[in-house]
């Protein structure tokens, strides 16, 4: 993720998000959310992705990066994004909070953990199955 603060009216981000897991799985419900600045407004335009889709979001401060499906074959998934600060009188310098990655990778058991065997002793007709996932806790990138 790179975030370069051109001059104190504009913002430019260029983040690529890559999987980091076998060509067989993919993600399901990836939300990527980018922090901007308080003071901050974006157009449409103005925000160009490969993959998924992004919008700015004034209420959440932050532009939301959404995937449906994210399979683990794509080389990687690119957005670049240009933010313009409004002038203010006070200039407070700008701490950049993390980004922030919510997902779930069904199928999936990332501390390899594995059902090998299960003993039911009551009079119940159990079903065959076990469904693993992995989700995400909380996944911060400091920018």
């Amino acid at each position: 993720a790179i975030v370069n603060e051109r001059g104190r009216n504009r913002v430019e981000y260029d983040i690529e998000i890559k999987p980091n897991f076998s060509e067989k799985l993919f993600a399901t419900n990836v939300l990527v959310k980018i922090p901007v600045p308080e003071n901050a407004t974006a157009k449409a335009k103005q925000i160009k992705v490969k993959g998924g889709k992004a919008k700015y979001h004034p209420t959440h401060q932050a532009i939301v990066w959404k995937f449906k499906r994210f399979p683990g074959t794509v080389d990687g998934y690119r957005l670049q994004a240009e933010v313009n600060r409004l002038h203010s009188v006070q200039d407070k310098p700008w701490v950049r909070p993390p980004i922030l990655l919510e997902f779930q990778v069904p199928m999936y058991c990332s501390s390899g953990l594995h059902v090998r065997f299960l003993q039911v002793l009551e009079r119940y007709k159990p079903t065959k199955w076990v469904r693993y996932i992995t989700q995400a806790g909380a996944y911060q990138i400091r920018i």
